[in-house]
């Protein structure tokens, strides 16, 4: 008898990626047209603080793998325990992000255990008896409704930022499965030194940590300031449809209804008048900081503060400062 439908957690050091949130709403609309548990694989090193943030988001069950030997990724030793776990437990499905751990971590998985492996998933269909799966083919140029010829535990994987981060109405304290960690140091084929920082300006707008969000207030005059507040504050640069429209920004750093779901510690919004289109993507960021001219601007209701001016004074007021603070505390 299966086990529920699976979502592999992913997580930094700020918490639960976006990725997961994402695999989880959509994970919501699985589990109950297939009758079934939604569970959350958690595997990492004092992640328990991370259970309460998953159970926001539909989590029943937790399978929770703690221990200082996952203290950091190893493609090897979360293999061995995510692959141990399908073996004992018989999921329906595992979900995992198409992001650089889930393409490599899923198949790898399939492969060692004689599992079916999905990849790329666009849409989840049918029932339990005529489940099947919608992927792209030939660079996005056609769609193959994939039907698994197996009955065993189905792996797949979805590209992140393609669906909406939606929390159900109702959720309940998940019930926690602890598994116990053995590992043999020798599972470990790979060594990783160290992991380096990514980019904030090459680094995808709904993984960054702090977001510049720039909308229509904002022109080529202000442009240039607008990207030396955000080298200054190690921000990543993001923005409405009409500062895409604008050429300010590219389309993939578009959030909103049309464009990315984001969840930062902080957003701070520069001449956007907060049209539901745009946030809807961004209005669950834990720290909202909105700079417009308007003071009856919607973005203003969705804020945790808001700065009423012309963003011509304000923002190179702010540089400023923040210059003036680095070299005295330098």
């Amino acid at each position: 008898m299966s086990q529920g439908i699976w979502i592999f957690e992913e997580h930094d050091n700020r918490g639960t990626k976006n990725v997961t949130l994402e695999l989880l709403s959509e994970g919501q609309k699985l589990a109950r047209r297939l009758k079934e548990e939604l569970c959350v694989c958690l595997l990492g090193y004092q992640v328990e603080n991370f259970i309460p943030r998953l159970a926001e988001f539909g989590a029943e069950k937790i399978y929770l793998a703690d221990g200082m030997q996952l203290s950091e990724y190893n493609l090897d030793a979360y293999v061995s325990i995510l692959g141990g776990l399908i073996e004992i437990y018989q999921p329906s499905v595992l979900m995992m992000g198409a992001t650089p751990t889930g393409s490599e971590l899923g198949p790898r998985i399939a492969a060692r255990y004689g599992l079916p492996c999905i990849t790329e998933i666009k849409k989840i269909g049918g029932s339990s008896e005529n489940f099947q799966v919608t992927k792209s083919v030939y660079n996005d140029r056609l769609y193959a409704d994939v039907k698994p010829a197996s009955a065993r535990p189905l792996i797949i994987t979805l590209p992140p930022g393609e669906t909406d981060i939606v929390k159900p109405k109702k959720t309940a304290e998940p019930a926690v499965i602890k598994t116990e960690i053995k590992l043999d140091e020798n599972v470990k084929r790979v060594r990783y030194n160290k992991f380096i920082k990514g980019d904030p300006k090459t680094i995808r707008v709904d993984e960054a940590d702090l977001i510049l969000a720039l909308g229509n207030g904002v022109d080529s005059e202000t442009l240039p300031v607008a990207h030396e507040l955000a080298d200054l504050l190690g921000a990543t640069l993001g923005g409405t449809r009409v500062a895409v429209d604008k050429g300010l920004i590219p389309f993939e750093r578009q959030i909103g209804l049309t464009g990315k779901t984001v969840l930062p510690n902080m957003l701070i919004s520069c001449g956007i008048s907060g049209a539901y289109e745009f946030t809807d993507g961004m209005k669950d960021s834990k720290m909202i900081i909105a700079i417009n001219n308007d003071g009856k601007a919607r973005i203003f209701e969705v804020a945790n503060l808001g700065v009423k001016g012309d963003l011509k004074e304000i923002i190179p007021a702010v540089i400023n400062k923040i210059k003036i603070h680095k070299q005295t505390s330098s």
